[in-house]
């Protein structure tokens, strides 16, 4: 199907419309159900919640995605509620435009400039309008959609368009220096560009650059290089089923286990319409930001995955690392650098937004589910009991040193703790950032 939607002669915006249509139609998408009759916001994160996983995003474009989506949303709510600050100043709402109404237009208008037109975004937005009992000419949905092309505008030149380009780091060759697995187009760098996309609330991709990873005639890295080979090995490896089945679950990306999470709990809280916004807002805020944070970090290092790592382990200088040329690991290798780990950077961000709004033992079972291990289901009693395990789930993979991924982690955290801080504050505590 898509190979002849890509021969066609369509122009480029009807072709987008019809990829998207179809690619929908694979999955059996039909008219979205209503997370709940009153909040327009939940409902619509759902539906970019589908809306990112249609073109393939990768994880880091997944964040950057539902952020646009979600400050827009927020801005839009809260410049006429004025509960909590926005994130792009565009001066008062017209007075009794509806938030409800700007939030879905806003929501809307955010995954048009993102997706284009389709048939599944143009019945949810007239299914949603219907279901809130909004008229189509409501003075609130053109304020809601002129928040979300400011936003949209703001994010036009951030460099996530010049992202991806060839990519050989310049020490390729020397031991300890990443380099693509093989010669296929699906090995090679992603996104290599990433860590000059403009953050949303960071000063700079590399504000909080961790140190270097562990040297290669280190005990660290001996301890880190045979945890890997005796856990993530693909075949006669000392995993249990359990520790495999999480492996198998964090395939997943960090968005598509913790948003059903971050639903859960504004759910538990009953929040109202501003304040669900803000904490979605602020969810993907960390996460976009930690993820150029990560990337800034990884092109920076260039350091090897533990494929290359045990195929080589002769040559690293470390009399406590044994070469297996035939190593291979449970999950496919990455096509980036391993330091540090994306997924727990991620994780560790949004993670901590979540303990900070709502403590880290929230209150409920924390039930996490996973697409690419279905019926697996993990129960957590606190979010970092979440944080851990994809810790561990990298080493069982076998495509991270544990290292990677708890500076990773912390990573996120130091991000979200910046983001909090610094972005969509109650309106009684702005002033200087």
């Amino acid at each position: 199907m898509f190979t002849a939607i890509h021969r066609n002669t369509m122009s480029p915006a009807r072709r987008r419309r019809t990829v998207v249509t179809a690619a929908l139609g694979l999955c059996v998408f039909t008219a979205p159900a209503l997370a709940r009759a009153d909040d327009p916001v939940l409902e619509w994160n759902d539906i970019a919640r589908r809306l990112i996983v249609v073109p393939a995003l990768a994880p880091v474009q997944q964040t950057r995605a539902m952020a646009i989506v979600h400050v827009a949303v927020h801005d839009a709510v809260n410049s006429i509620t004025r509960e909590y600050e926005p994130y792009l100043s565009i001066g008062s709402a017209p007075a009794g435009v509806s938030p409800e109404a700007a939030a879905i237009a806003a929501a809307y208008q955010s995954l048009r400039g993102l997706f284009g037109d389709s048939d599944f975004l143009s019945t949810a937005y007239a299914t949603s309008l219907a279901a809130h009992g909004i008229s189509p000419v409501d003075s609130g949905l053109g304020f809601g959609q002129s928040v979300a092309e400011g936003i949209l505008a703001l994010r036009q030149q951030d460099g996530a368009a010049l992202a991806a380009f060839p990519y050989l780091p310049p020490d390729v060759g020397l031991v300890g220096v990443w380099a693509p697995i093989s010669s296929a187009p699906s090995a090679q760098a992603l996104l290599p560009g990433w860590g000059n996309v403009t953050p949303w609330v960071l000063r700079s991709g590399s504000q909080f650059r961790p140190d270097p990873p562990p040297a290669l005639d280190s005990e660290r890295y001996a301890t880190d290089y045979n945890e890997v080979v005796q856990l993530g090995a693909a075949v006669n490896s000392m995993r249990t089923d359990e520790q495999t089945q999480i492996a198998l679950f964090w395939r997943a990306s960090p968005t598509a286990v913790w948003n059903p999470i971050l639903r859960k709990a504004v759910q538990s809280r009953g929040l109202d319409l501003s304040a669900t916004a803000r904490v979605m807002g602020l969810f993907y805020l960390a996460a976009a930001d930690a993820s150029v944070a990560c990337w800034e970090a990884k092109y920076v290092y260039n350091y090897w995955r533990p494929q290359p790592a045990i195929a080589n382990g002769d040559a690293d200088g470390n009399d406590a690392t044994a070469a297996d040329p035939a190593w291979r690991p449970l999950v496919p290798t990455p096509p980036h650098p391993e330091y540090p780990s994306a997924h727990t950077a991620n994780s560790g961000a949004m993670a901590h937004v979540l303990k900070s709004i709502f403590g880290d033992a929230p209150g409920f079972a924390i039930e996490a589910t996973s697409s690419q291990n279905v019926g697996f289901v993990r129960l957590w009693q606190t979010f970092g009991e979440g944080v851990e395990e994809v810790i561990d789930a990298r080493v069982y993979s076998g495509i991270h040193f544990r290292t990677a991924d708890e500076v990773g982690a912390r990573l996120g955290r130091q991000v979200a703790k910046f983001v909090l801080k610094h972005a969509l504050r109650p309106e009684k505590k702005r002033g200087k950032r």
